[in-house]
C-alpha cells in the first residue's frame, strides 16, 4: 500500500518522493487507484495556503489568496494537468485523425486552441475559488475539486485502451482494478462528505453542494476524458491531465455557483 501511495505521488506531483523501481502492473494500478487521495493531500495543502494568505491580507481579500492558492496546485503538480489540458485542447482543434492528433501533442509548441483552453481554466480556478473563500468554503471548493478530477483519472484507467504502445496512457491503461476503483471511490466520497459538512455552519445545505460538486467533477472529467480518448485514439497521458484540469475546475464553480443554499 505504501509503495502504490509514493508511485502515485511521484507520477502526480513533483514532490521528492522516492518511487519504487521497475513497478509491475498490479503497483501502477494501485498507484493510479490512490490517484484521488493524492488529490485530497493536494486539496488540503492549497486551502492551507489560501488561509495563511488571507490571515496575512487580513481577512477581507479572496482574489490574491486564491490566486496563491491555484498557483500552489500548479507548482506541487508542475503543471502537468495543464500541460495535458492544453495538448488535448491542440489536438481537439485539428484535423487528420488520431496519429496526427498524436503528433501536435509531441511538439514542443501549443497552439492557439491549447494556451486558450489553459487561460481560460486558470482564470475559472482562481475565480471560483475566491468567491468560495468569499461564502466560507474554499476548503470544500479545493479539496473536492483536486480529489474529484483524479478520481475521474483513475477510472479512465480502469478499462479504457491506450492510444499507443508508449508513453503513460500505455502504462497505466487498464491497470486499475474494479475492486481498487471502488475502493477508491466510496472512500473519497467519505472524505470529501466529511470536509464539506465541516466547511460550513449549515452542515445539510453544504454536504449537498460538496456531494454536487465532487459528482460535477468525476462527470465533467469522463466527458473530457471521452473527448480526448476519440481524439487521440485511445488513453494517454495529455488525456489524463486534461481530465483532472477540468474535473477540478467543474467543482470549483459548482461550490461558487451555490452560495446561496448555505446562506
Amino acid at each position: 500500500m505504501l509503495r502504490a501511495l509514493r508511485l502515485s505521488a511521484s507520477v502526480l506531483t513533483r514532490l521528492p518522493v522516492h518511487s519504487p523501481e521497475a513497478p509491475d502492473r498490479a503497483l501502477v494500478g494501485a498507484a493510479m487507484a490512490w490517484a484521488p487521495i493524492v488529490g485530497l493531500a493536494i486539496g488540503g495543502e492549497a486551502a492551507g495556503v489560501l488561509a495563511l494568505a488571507r490571515a496575512a491580507a487580513g481577512g477581507d481579500t479572496t482574489l490574491l489568496p486564491a490566486a496563491l492558492a491555484v498557483t500552489s496546485i500548479i507548482a506541487i503538480t508542475g503543471a502537468l494537468h495543464l500541460d495535458g489540458l492544453a495538448d488535448t485542447a491542440d489536438a481537439l482543434g485539428v484535423r487528420g485523425g488520431p496519429e496526427r492528433a498524436r503528433e501536435v501533442a509531441k511538439e514542443s509548441a501549443t497552439g492557439a486552441f491549447g494556451v486558450t483552453a489553459v487561460v481560460v481554466i486558470v482564470l475559472l480556478d482562481v475565480v471560483a475559488v475566491a468567491t468560495a473563500a468569499g461564502q466560507g468554503r474554499s476548503v470544500t471548493a479545493l479539496v473536492v475539486g483536486c480529489a474529484g478530477g483524479r478520481l475521474a483519472a483513475a477510472w479512465a484507467c480502469w478499462r479504457q485502451a491506450p492510444a499507443s504502445d508508449v508513453g503513460l496512457g500505455a502504462w497505466v491503461a487498464r491497470s486499475v482494478r474494479t475492486r481498487a476503483a471502488v475502493v477508491a471511490t466510496v472512500l473519497t466520497i467519505a472524505i470529501c462528505a466529511l470536509v464539506a459538512a465541516a466547511d460550513d455552519a449549515h452542515r445539510g445545505a453544504a454536504l449537498t453542494t460538496g456531494l454536487a460538486a465532487f459528482a460535477t467533477a468525476v462527470l465533467i472529467g469522463t466527458g473530457v476524458r471521452r473527448l480526448g480518448c476519440r481524439a487521440f485514439g485511445g488513453l494517454t497521458g495529455d488525456v489524463l491531465g486534461a481530465t483532472i484540469a477540468c474535473g477540478a475546475t467543474a467543482a470549483y464553480l459548482v461550490v461558487a455557483l451555490t452560495g446561496s443554499l448555505v446562506a
